[in-house]
């Protein structure tokens, strides 16, 4: 994600962790490796080679803090929900990455 990724040396998992606990006020919870892969898009001016890990979080969504509500309006952050994967694929929303709700499909199966 653009502005995201790892800091000092940390696995995808503890950055996964990181960013569930800052972006969604998420501690403690479960996460489990769905799959791995690389991605290419314009971000702004520029190409971006990316190196993904998608994570499954379990747990519900807390109340957000002031803290969590703060970095939402700092990064722009308008709305947040849970979608299911068949929500994914019936939105004319785009979705990043793409095939989200086929791989969902293929580890629910």
């Amino acid at each position: 994600m653009p502005g995201g990724g790892l800091e000092n040396g940390e696995t995808f998992a503890q950055a996964a962790h990181r960013e569930a606990a800052e972006e969604l006020g998420l501690t403690g919870v479960r996460m489990t490796l769905l799959w791995e892969g690389t991605a290419d898009f314009l971000y702004i001016d520029r190409m971006v080679h990316q190196h993904e890990c998608i994570f499954l979080v379990e747990g519900g969504l807390p109340v957000l803090s002031a803290e969590v509500r703060k970095a939402h309006q700092d990064e722009g952050i308008l709305e947040m929900r849970w979608w299911t994967a068949t929500e994914l694929e019936s939105t004319s929303e785009p979705v990043f990455p793409e095939e989200l709700a086929s791989q969902l499909r293929k580890i629910s199966n």
